[in-house]
């Protein structure tokens, strides 16, 4: 789909409510394989499709997040999406939660986000942002460590096989270009969504995982503290990617906040 001056790659499997996915930063569409036929199978339509800067996707990158939310919010639109249930992982959690904040005019009913926590940076009131080998990230030294910590092993104990039997190929087809990209992540991580977040008014689920790589598990309370439409949910013995280590364990989570379980 051609949007602005990019050409955005998309798939559509399924009939029925419309779920659309937002992978994270580096990612692509396959990494929602171990999702998509168990949601087809009871009845919703999935829509994944690669960011702009990522996967088949072509043009150039986006550099901020609100313009991306933009381009999400145009192909949901072009596709003439109703009753929409987002789900998001890493970045895309910050991006299913800008769609809330700059797009109230989509009619979304429910949002899934994953391992992500609402607020990247740390400071002397907030100690959930992005942590990696005692390192926290700060508003002084984000850009330093970003930079640095460009190959942090992401699972605990690999990916799925059959999800990997798909990603892998793809990802060696269409390798991500991480450095025309860092604009993006600067942006992503200078957000603070805890206003969107503590103000959502529809069901809302966040899974999170005891063993992530860079945030610290308080943040999901933190979260429902503050908001109790927020359901939460942590997986044990997965890192960062957890639909994709535990595809089962992960849509049995999701299937009991759809209501499938």
């Amino acid at each position: 789909m051609q949007i602005s001056n990019r050409k955005i790659y998309y798939e559509i499997t399924g009939t029925g409510p419309a779920i659309v996915f937002f992978h994270g930063f580096g990612g692509n569409h396959v990494v929602w394989a171990g999702q998509v036929p168990y949601l087809v199978k009871h009845g919703y339509q999935t829509i994944t499709f690669d960011l702009a800067g990522h996967g088949k996707s072509k043009g150039s990158a986006i550099s901020n997040m609100v313009d991306l939310a933009d381009e999400a919010a145009a192909l949901i639109k072009n596709l003439d999406l109703k009753s929409i249930i987002l789900i998001g992982h890493s970045m895309g959690a910050g991006l299913v939660w800008a769609i809330l904040k700059y797009h109230p005019e989509l009619n979304i009913v429910k949002v899934v986000t994953i391992d992500q926590t609402p607020k990247m940076l740390n400071d002397e009131e907030w100690h959930y942002g992005w942590a990696h080998d005692q390192i926290e990230l700060t508003q002084d030294n984000f850009k330093d460590v970003l930079s640095y910590y460009d190959h942090i092993k992401e699972t605990l104990n690999g990916i799925d096989d059959q999800v990997w039997s798909k990603l892998y190929p793809f990802k060696q087809k269409y390798p991500f270009e991480r450095e025309k990209n860092m604009p993006l992540l600067f942006d992503h991580v200078q957000k603070d969504w805890r206003p969107t977040v503590y103000g959502i008014r529809i069901p809302a689920l966040s899974i999170s995982s005891t063993k992530s790589p860079y945030f610290k598990i308080g943040y999901v309370t933190e979260m429902q503290k503050h908001n109790k439409n927020i359901e939460i949910n942590t997986v044990d013995d997965a890192g960062h990617d957890i639909m994709a280590e535990k595809p089962a364990e992960f849509n049995h989570l999701l299937g009991k906040f759809l209501g499938i379980e």
